[in-house]
Protein backbone atom coordinates (compact mmCIF):
# COMPACT_ATOMS: atom_id res chain seq x y z
CA UNK A 1 0.00 0.00 0.00
CA UNK A 2 3.04 2.60 0.89
CA UNK A 3 4.37 1.83 -2.72
CA UNK A 4 0.93 3.06 -4.30
CA UNK A 5 0.36 5.56 -2.00
CA UNK A 6 3.63 7.23 -3.28
CA UNK A 7 2.89 6.47 -6.84
CA UNK A 8 -0.59 7.36 -6.63
CA UNK A 9 0.46 10.93 -4.96
CA UNK A 10 3.00 11.94 -6.81
CA UNK A 11 2.52 11.35 -10.03
CA UNK A 12 0.78 14.42 -11.29
CA UNK A 13 -2.66 12.94 -10.49
CA UNK A 14 -3.26 15.14 -6.99
CA UNK A 15 -1.66 15.22 -3.52
CA UNK A 16 1.97 14.75 -2.60
CA UNK A 17 4.23 11.82 -2.12
CA UNK A 18 4.64 10.62 1.67
CA UNK A 19 8.12 11.75 3.23
CA UNK A 20 8.88 7.69 4.32
CA UNK A 21 10.17 5.64 1.28
CA UNK A 22 8.34 1.67 2.09
CA UNK A 23 11.98 -0.09 1.25
CA UNK A 24 10.68 -3.19 2.57
CA UNK A 25 11.65 -6.61 0.91
CA UNK A 26 14.72 -5.12 -0.11
CA UNK A 27 17.96 -6.42 1.63
CA UNK A 28 20.89 -4.48 0.04
CA UNK A 29 21.67 -1.40 2.59
CA UNK A 30 23.52 0.59 -0.51
CA UNK A 31 20.13 0.08 -2.36
CA UNK A 32 18.41 1.35 0.68
CA UNK A 33 20.42 4.01 1.09
CA UNK A 34 20.73 5.64 -2.64
CA UNK A 35 16.54 5.21 -1.92
CA UNK A 36 16.21 7.08 0.49
CA UNK A 37 18.75 10.00 -0.25
CA UNK A 38 16.82 10.55 -3.51
CA UNK A 39 13.45 10.59 -1.66
CA UNK A 40 14.85 13.43 0.62
CA UNK A 41 16.47 15.19 -2.90
CA UNK A 42 12.90 14.59 -4.29
CA UNK A 43 10.52 16.21 -1.65
CA UNK A 44 13.10 19.03 -0.98
CA UNK A 45 12.06 19.89 -4.90
CA UNK A 46 15.93 18.86 -5.97
CA UNK A 47 14.25 16.94 -9.02
CA UNK A 48 17.30 16.03 -10.68
CA UNK A 49 19.37 15.16 -8.10
CA UNK A 50 16.37 12.62 -7.30
CA UNK A 51 16.07 11.24 -10.89
CA UNK A 52 20.04 10.65 -10.83
CA UNK A 53 19.90 8.94 -7.11
CA UNK A 54 17.23 6.43 -8.43
CA UNK A 55 19.11 5.58 -11.64
CA UNK A 56 21.78 4.75 -9.54
CA UNK A 57 19.37 2.43 -7.57
CA UNK A 58 18.00 0.61 -10.55
CA UNK A 59 20.96 0.22 -12.08
CA UNK A 60 22.51 -1.62 -9.04
CA UNK A 61 18.85 -2.93 -8.68
CA UNK A 62 19.72 -4.67 -12.18
CA UNK A 63 22.77 -5.63 -10.92
CA UNK A 64 21.72 -7.45 -8.34
CA UNK A 65 18.73 -8.63 -9.91
CA UNK A 66 16.28 -7.78 -7.62
CA UNK A 67 13.02 -7.17 -7.88
CA UNK A 68 11.68 -5.44 -5.20
CA UNK A 69 14.21 -2.61 -5.64
CA UNK A 70 13.52 -2.97 -9.75
CA UNK A 71 10.35 -1.90 -8.91
CA UNK A 72 10.84 0.34 -6.35
CA UNK A 73 13.17 2.41 -8.24
CA UNK A 74 12.00 2.14 -11.58
CA UNK A 75 8.57 3.54 -10.19
CA UNK A 76 10.23 6.42 -8.47
CA UNK A 77 12.48 7.11 -10.69
CA UNK A 78 9.35 7.71 -13.47
CA UNK A 79 7.81 10.00 -10.91
CA UNK A 80 10.92 12.20 -10.58
CA UNK A 81 10.51 12.81 -14.17
CA UNK A 82 6.91 13.37 -14.05
CA UNK A 83 8.06 16.14 -11.95
CA UNK A 84 10.57 17.50 -14.38
CA UNK A 85 8.52 17.87 -16.96
CA UNK A 86 10.26 14.76 -19.06
CA UNK A 87 6.94 12.96 -19.62
CA UNK A 88 8.25 10.35 -22.44
CA UNK A 89 11.00 9.42 -20.43
CA UNK A 90 8.46 9.20 -17.00
CA UNK A 91 6.20 6.91 -19.65
CA UNK A 92 9.67 5.07 -21.01
CA UNK A 93 11.13 3.81 -17.75
CA UNK A 94 7.34 3.09 -16.26
CA UNK A 95 6.61 0.76 -19.47
CA UNK A 96 10.55 -0.84 -19.46
CA UNK A 97 10.26 -1.76 -15.32
CA UNK A 98 6.81 -2.97 -15.84
CA UNK A 99 7.92 -5.70 -18.44
CA UNK A 100 10.74 -6.52 -16.08
CA UNK A 101 8.63 -7.25 -13.70
CA UNK A 102 5.67 -8.82 -15.78
CA UNK A 103 8.53 -11.55 -17.17
CA UNK A 104 9.54 -12.37 -13.46
CA UNK A 105 5.55 -12.62 -12.16
CA UNK A 106 5.99 -10.39 -10.44
CA UNK A 107 2.28 -8.81 -9.85
CA UNK A 108 0.37 -7.26 -7.84
CA UNK A 109 0.25 -3.55 -6.58
CA UNK A 110 3.81 -2.62 -7.74
CA UNK A 111 2.87 -3.50 -11.33
CA UNK A 112 -0.47 -1.54 -10.89
CA UNK A 113 1.11 1.89 -9.78
CA UNK A 114 3.49 1.49 -12.14
CA UNK A 115 0.61 1.43 -14.96
CA UNK A 116 -0.93 4.28 -13.30
CA UNK A 117 2.49 6.24 -13.31
CA UNK A 118 3.07 5.63 -16.92
CA UNK A 119 -0.74 6.33 -17.91
CA UNK A 120 -0.02 9.81 -16.16
CA UNK A 121 2.97 10.50 -18.72
CA UNK A 122 0.79 9.08 -21.49
CA UNK A 123 -1.49 11.39 -20.88
CA UNK A 124 0.82 14.21 -20.59
CA UNK A 125 1.97 13.39 -23.95
CA UNK A 126 -1.23 13.27 -25.70
CA UNK A 127 -1.30 9.84 -25.73
CA UNK A 128 -5.24 9.53 -25.13
CA UNK A 129 -5.46 5.88 -26.50
CA UNK A 130 -3.19 4.61 -24.34
CA UNK A 131 -3.23 6.43 -20.96
CA UNK A 132 -7.36 5.24 -21.29
CA UNK A 133 -5.73 1.86 -21.68
CA UNK A 134 -3.68 1.66 -19.23
CA UNK A 135 -6.18 3.47 -16.22
CA UNK A 136 -8.58 0.69 -17.36
CA UNK A 137 -6.57 -2.14 -16.82
CA UNK A 138 -5.74 -0.69 -13.25
CA UNK A 139 -9.19 -0.48 -12.72
CA UNK A 140 -10.20 -3.39 -13.92
CA UNK A 141 -6.92 -5.51 -12.29
CA UNK A 142 -6.48 -3.85 -8.94
CA UNK A 143 -9.11 -4.78 -5.97
CA UNK A 144 -7.41 -1.71 -3.75
CA UNK A 145 -9.83 1.37 -3.93
CA UNK A 146 -6.87 3.73 -3.68
CA UNK A 147 -5.75 2.72 -6.60
CA UNK A 148 -9.37 2.43 -8.72
CA UNK A 149 -9.71 6.06 -7.64
CA UNK A 150 -7.21 7.00 -8.68
CA UNK A 151 -7.49 5.73 -12.74
CA UNK A 152 -11.40 6.54 -12.04
CA UNK A 153 -9.48 10.55 -12.10
CA UNK A 154 -7.45 10.00 -14.65
CA UNK A 155 -10.28 8.69 -16.91
CA UNK A 156 -12.12 11.80 -16.09
CA UNK A 157 -9.59 14.17 -17.05
CA UNK A 158 -9.46 11.44 -20.34
CA UNK A 159 -13.11 12.40 -20.70
CA UNK A 160 -13.13 15.56 -20.18
CA UNK A 161 -10.78 16.50 -22.73
CA UNK A 162 -12.40 14.55 -25.75
CA UNK A 163 -16.11 16.44 -24.36
CA UNK A 164 -17.99 12.73 -23.74
CA UNK A 165 -19.58 13.97 -21.12
CA UNK A 166 -21.22 10.59 -20.22
CA UNK A 167 -17.90 9.11 -19.81
CA UNK A 168 -16.60 12.21 -17.20
CA UNK A 169 -20.08 11.60 -15.04
CA UNK A 170 -19.27 8.16 -15.05
CA UNK A 171 -16.14 9.29 -13.91
CA UNK A 172 -17.59 11.46 -11.46
CA UNK A 173 -19.83 8.61 -9.97
CA UNK A 174 -17.22 6.63 -9.87
CA UNK A 175 -14.98 8.51 -7.46
CA UNK A 176 -15.61 7.09 -4.00
CA UNK A 177 -17.27 9.69 -1.48
CA UNK A 178 -14.56 11.02 0.70
CA UNK A 179 -13.40 13.47 3.35
CA UNK A 180 -10.04 12.81 2.19
CA UNK A 181 -8.31 16.44 0.69
CA UNK A 182 -6.76 14.34 -2.50
CA UNK A 183 -9.75 12.94 -3.11
CA UNK A 184 -12.43 15.47 -2.74
CA UNK A 185 -10.09 17.65 -4.96
CA UNK A 186 -9.73 15.12 -7.51
CA UNK A 187 -14.05 15.11 -7.29
CA UNK A 188 -14.09 18.97 -7.37
CA UNK A 189 -11.71 18.96 -10.49
CA UNK A 190 -13.61 16.82 -12.22
CA UNK A 191 -17.05 18.33 -11.38
CA UNK A 192 -15.63 21.74 -12.85
CA UNK A 193 -14.74 20.46 -16.21
CA UNK A 194 -17.73 19.37 -16.29
CA UNK A 195 -19.49 22.39 -15.81
CA UNK A 196 -17.16 23.76 -18.62
CA UNK A 197 -18.25 21.13 -21.09
CA UNK A 198 -22.11 22.77 -19.89
CA UNK A 199 -20.75 26.68 -20.47
CA UNK A 200 -21.39 26.93 -17.37
CA UNK A 201 -18.17 29.62 -16.54
CA UNK A 202 -19.39 30.17 -12.79
CA UNK A 203 -19.46 26.78 -11.44
CA UNK A 204 -16.80 25.55 -13.23
CA UNK A 205 -14.95 28.65 -11.30
CA UNK A 206 -16.38 27.64 -7.90
CA UNK A 207 -15.22 24.37 -7.97
CA UNK A 208 -11.87 24.83 -9.18
CA UNK A 209 -11.61 27.63 -6.55
CA UNK A 210 -12.65 24.92 -4.38
CA UNK A 211 -10.09 22.30 -5.26
CA UNK A 212 -6.90 24.33 -5.11
CA UNK A 213 -8.02 25.41 -1.47
CA UNK A 214 -8.35 21.45 -0.98
CA UNK A 215 -4.63 20.91 -3.24
CA UNK A 216 -2.95 23.49 -0.83
CA UNK A 217 -3.96 22.50 2.15
CA UNK A 218 -2.95 19.14 2.02
CA UNK A 219 0.72 20.41 0.29
CA UNK A 220 0.48 19.14 -3.58
CA UNK A 221 2.16 22.20 -4.93
CA UNK A 222 2.00 21.07 -8.71
CA UNK A 223 -1.82 20.38 -7.71
CA UNK A 224 -2.01 23.91 -6.68
CA UNK A 225 -1.07 25.04 -10.19
CA UNK A 226 -3.14 22.92 -12.18
CA UNK A 227 -5.83 23.90 -10.49
CA UNK A 228 -5.21 27.80 -10.58
CA UNK A 229 -4.89 27.18 -14.52
CA UNK A 230 -8.07 25.86 -14.82
CA UNK A 231 -9.81 28.57 -12.47
CA UNK A 232 -8.01 30.71 -14.86
CA UNK A 233 -9.35 29.18 -17.83
CA UNK A 234 -13.28 28.76 -15.90
CA UNK A 235 -12.50 32.92 -15.66
CA UNK A 236 -11.47 33.48 -19.13
CA UNK A 237 -14.33 31.70 -20.88
CA UNK A 238 -16.83 33.50 -18.21
CA UNK A 239 -15.36 37.20 -19.71
CA UNK A 240 -13.36 37.46 -16.18
CA UNK A 241 -10.05 38.27 -18.06
CA UNK A 242 -8.23 40.87 -15.85
CA UNK A 243 -9.11 38.05 -12.95
CA UNK A 244 -8.28 35.70 -15.53
CA UNK A 245 -4.90 37.36 -15.94
CA UNK A 246 -3.85 37.18 -12.31
CA UNK A 247 -4.94 33.66 -11.90
CA UNK A 248 -2.85 32.85 -15.03
CA UNK A 249 -0.08 34.21 -13.37
CA UNK A 250 -0.31 32.67 -10.43
CA UNK A 251 -0.02 29.15 -11.71
CA UNK A 252 2.73 30.02 -13.74
CA UNK A 253 4.53 31.09 -10.41
CA UNK A 254 3.09 27.95 -8.66
CA UNK A 255 4.21 25.96 -11.43
CA UNK A 256 7.71 27.33 -11.22
CA UNK A 257 7.78 26.55 -7.37
CA UNK A 258 6.38 22.91 -8.29
CA UNK A 259 9.15 22.73 -10.48
CA UNK A 260 6.41 21.23 -13.24
CA UNK A 261 8.49 22.16 -16.12
CA UNK A 262 10.08 25.48 -18.04
CA UNK A 263 7.77 25.07 -20.80
CA UNK A 264 4.23 24.98 -18.97
CA UNK A 265 5.56 27.70 -16.84
CA UNK A 266 6.70 29.99 -19.50
CA UNK A 267 2.99 28.88 -21.59
CA UNK A 268 1.24 30.50 -18.31
CA UNK A 269 3.04 33.55 -17.31
CA UNK A 270 3.25 34.28 -21.63
CA UNK A 271 -0.71 34.24 -21.05
CA UNK A 272 -1.23 35.72 -18.09
CA UNK A 273 1.18 39.21 -19.98
CA UNK A 274 -1.05 38.94 -22.95
CA UNK A 275 -3.89 39.22 -20.52
CA UNK A 276 -2.82 41.51 -18.14
CA UNK A 277 -1.97 43.99 -21.08
CA UNK A 278 -5.15 43.76 -23.06
CA UNK A 279 -6.84 44.68 -19.63
CA UNK A 280 -4.89 47.43 -18.41
CA UNK A 281 -2.65 45.78 -16.10
CA UNK A 282 1.20 46.81 -16.99
CA UNK A 283 2.50 45.69 -13.45
CA UNK A 284 1.02 42.37 -13.27
CA UNK A 285 2.77 42.19 -17.21
CA UNK A 286 5.74 43.12 -16.63
CA UNK A 287 5.92 40.69 -13.55
CA UNK A 288 4.91 37.24 -15.92
CA UNK A 289 7.29 38.77 -18.84
CA UNK A 290 10.14 39.12 -15.04
CA UNK A 291 9.35 35.46 -14.31
CA UNK A 292 9.46 33.90 -17.54
CA UNK A 293 12.34 35.29 -18.22
CA UNK A 294 14.17 33.82 -15.24
CA UNK A 295 13.51 30.59 -16.59
CA UNK A 296 15.64 27.79 -18.29
CA UNK A 297 15.95 27.49 -22.09
CA UNK A 298 12.60 29.46 -23.05
CA UNK A 299 13.67 32.84 -21.85
CA UNK A 300 15.00 33.95 -25.01
CA UNK A 301 12.48 32.22 -27.28
CA UNK A 302 10.37 33.43 -29.95
CA UNK A 303 6.98 34.94 -29.55
CA UNK A 304 4.64 31.65 -29.80
CA UNK A 305 6.82 28.78 -29.49
CA UNK A 306 6.48 27.62 -26.35
CA UNK A 307 4.28 24.84 -25.93
CA UNK A 308 0.47 25.45 -24.62
CA UNK A 309 -0.75 23.78 -20.92
CA UNK A 310 -3.96 24.19 -20.49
Amino acid sequence: MAIVLNAMLSAGCGGRPSAVIDTGGINDAYTVSILETARHAFLAGRYDQATAGYARALDRAHALDDAAAIALAGQELAISDLRRGKAESAAEVAARTRSDLARRRHPGLPALALALVEATARYRLGQSQKAWQLAQEAIESSKDPLVSARATYLMGLLAADRGDRTALRAAIEGLPASEQPELAADRLALTGRLALLDDDAGAAFDAFTAEERLRRASGDEAGVARALTSAAQAAEKGGRRSEAADLYFRAGRSAVQAGSGSDEAAALLRHAEQLARQTSQPELAEEAVRLRRALPRLGRAADGEERQAW
